[in-house]
């Protein structure tokens, strides 16, 4: 799937579509995060409160219990634990519905996001 951009100066020129991405942000968007049964072994300690994780891939979680004062845009430290080892980075918040938070990873380390790929590499995510 391609589309083209055509400006009044110069010939349209092709833009790759990039479903991985589309499909993410459908998701990260949704409407109802708490539907979806947390993780099991996964957690998410943010503003001192631990947080069940419903889903987390390699651009970001959704967390479901949070009571506190993050609304979308605000950014925040995190620590996620993944069973035996603990991702540790700042992340954006894309939503907040119903206890719910939607988050965009914002700064991990090149090592964090190896050990996060290795992770979710041996869930076959």
């Amino acid at each position: 799937m391609t589309a083209s951009v055509q400006t009044s100066h110069s010939p349209a020129r092709p833009i790759a579509a990039l479903p991985p991405l589309r499909r993410w942000l459908t998701r990260l968007f949704r409407r109802r995060p708490q539907t979806y049964p947390p993780l099991a072994g996964v957690s998410a300690l943010v503003n001192e409160q631990v947080l069940a994780v419903t889903e987390v891939n390699g651009a970001g979680m959704c967390v479901v219990g949070y009571r506190g004062l993050l609304n979308p845009q605000d950014r925040f430290s995190f620590v996620l634990t993944l069973g035996d080892f603990d991702i540790v980075g700042d992340a954006v918040v894309a939503w907040r519905r119903h206890g719910g938070l939607g988050v965009a990873f914002y700064d991990l380390s090149g090592v964090e996001r190896e050990r996060l790929g290795g992770w979710l590499v041996g869930r076959g995510d």
